[in-house]
């Protein structure tokens, strides 16, 4: 009866469209009050609230998000896509393929699917339209691709599921990387496949030659210091951590400090104003998530008290599920789920509840949270609260949600051809994190 109180007491929250961190603790602190009291509830308030945000892993969410703000404020995204541009020139549709690419670059940096959405969309959706290519492509293509920010590392999501799971930041950060590419390389088949005018649809090609490869020299922007000072980044983050010489708390904060001396010192794109706004920016959304943290700890830590984890176990050892079928249904909740939260909602407030359920099937954590990743990757392209497309929508006061919605849902399908390949073959997911001890 407690909990179905805090679930009605949540979903009320939500409907009145009270933010779902302060939702989650007031939720959660009912149940506190009505299972040992007023007091020691509030005292539960304080205590699990702080106890949750001050950890070392947690230090790493802010950094990352103020090396992705300099980043983004010094123009990187730039960098990138004027890179991908250079690598993909020769290949149909090649355009597309230098947004996907470079939000698969951008993601590497920022650990943001909306960020890296609004970031390339800013830039390459101008670019492609100019040049002829079908303008719901270039919307679903960016909006899609974007959402690689959640998964490839360094992953903000990846980083709150190690902190409800225990697993290895280290080796998560490994395990997106290999999915992370595949994903880019679906869309990349299907972009080609499509503006080549293959079978998937040709009568909807893009007609200008751009749309088929043949960009001009001119076209084609120089290599330029900012360019491989911006690749140099993933480098610099993830060869720190993997080289052991820093831990992943520790990288963020080298990639802050080299995205500081690439920006003002190198590239000179970033002052004082821009600075300032980075860091307001980085304050805001870093502020969101550490508060989302400690709502969903202490309705995570009501339902251990009220021992829902435990039941929800139990009750699904009582079914006799195979691997696969538990997979099948639990895969089935994230896609919903997707509808309707973020990532970092959906994995702060389910992990908990089903990870008794994981560790008893032996299901791999690792390969698991890739697997949840790429559901809320999926999730972040599809209404009513697909985030990414009405990010998208706001670039261009052409788009409606319905172009870039059209456009999304083929690459969308190529994301659920990864997530099956990545359920269907776990050493995608496995294989670089098996070569660490």
């Amino acid at each position: 009866m407690h909990f179905i109180l805090m679930l009605v007491a949540l979903f009320a929250l939500l409907i009145l469209g009270v933010p779902i961190a302060i939702a989650l603790l007031i939720s959660g602190v009912l149940g506190y009050m009505l299972t040992i009291g007023i007091d020691p509830g509030m005292n539960a308030l304080a205590q699990i609230s702080y106890s949750d945000v001050n950890s070392f892993v947690i230090i790493a969410i802010p950094l990352y998000i103020f090396m992705g703000q300099i980043m983004l404020k010094g123009e990187a995204g730039r960098d990138l896509f004027d890179f991908a541009q250079r690598m993909t020139r020769r290949l149909p549709g090649g355009l597309v393929i230098a947004a996907i690419l470079a939000s698969a670059i951008f993601a590497a940096i920022s650990g943001s699917s909306t960020a890296t959405a609004a970031t390339i969309g800013s830039i390459s959706i101008p670019e492609m339209i100019k040049r002829g290519y079908d303008k719901r492509m270039a919307a679903g293509a960016v909006a899609v691709a974007g959402s690689l920010g959640i998964l490839i590392p360094p992953s903000i999501s990846l980083i709150l599921y190690s902190l409800v799971t225990g697993a290895s930041v280290g080796k998560l950060f490994l395990a997106g990387i290999l999915p992370g590419l595949m994903l880019a390389l679906l869309f990349a088949v299907y972009t080609v496949a499509r503006t080549a005018g293959g079978s998937l649809a040709p009568a909807a090609s893009p007609t200008a030659p751009a749309a088929r490869g043949a960009e001009t020299g001119d076209e084609i922007p120089p290599l330029t210091l900012g360019m491989l000072g911006s690749l140099a980044m993933i480098v610099v983050v993830l060869g720190s951590i993997y080289a052991g010489l820093a831990t992943p708390t520790e990288a963020a904060a080298i990639g802050v400090a080299y995205a500081l001396v690439l920006t003002f010192g190198v590239k000179r794109t970033l002052d004082a104003r821009l600075l300032g706004l980075a860091t307001l920016d980085s304050v805001k959304t870093s502020a969101m998530i550490l508060m989302l943290i400690a709502g969903a700890s202490v309705f995570g830590n009501t339902l251990s008290l009220l021992r829902v984890p435990q039941d929800v176990a139990s009750w699904l050892d009582s079914l006799q599920l195979a691997q696969w079928q538990f997979l099948i249904a639990i895969n089935v909740l994230y896609l919903v789920l997707g509808m309707f939260m973020d990532a970092s909602a959906a994995i702060l407030v389910t992990v908990p509840i089903l990870l008794p359920a994981l560790q008893a099937l032996n299901i791999d954590l690792i390969w698991f949270g890739v697997i949840l990743v790429i559901n809320m990757e999926i999730g972040a392209v599809t209404p009513p609260v697909g985030m990414n497309l009405f990010v998208v929508q706001s670039l261009s006061d052409d788009y409606t949600i319905t172009d870039v919605l059209r456009g999304s849902l083929p690459y969308a399908l190529m994301g659920l051809v990864g997530l099956a390949l990545v359920i269907i073959f776990p050493q995608i997911a496995l294989w670089l994190p098996s070569l660490t001890h």
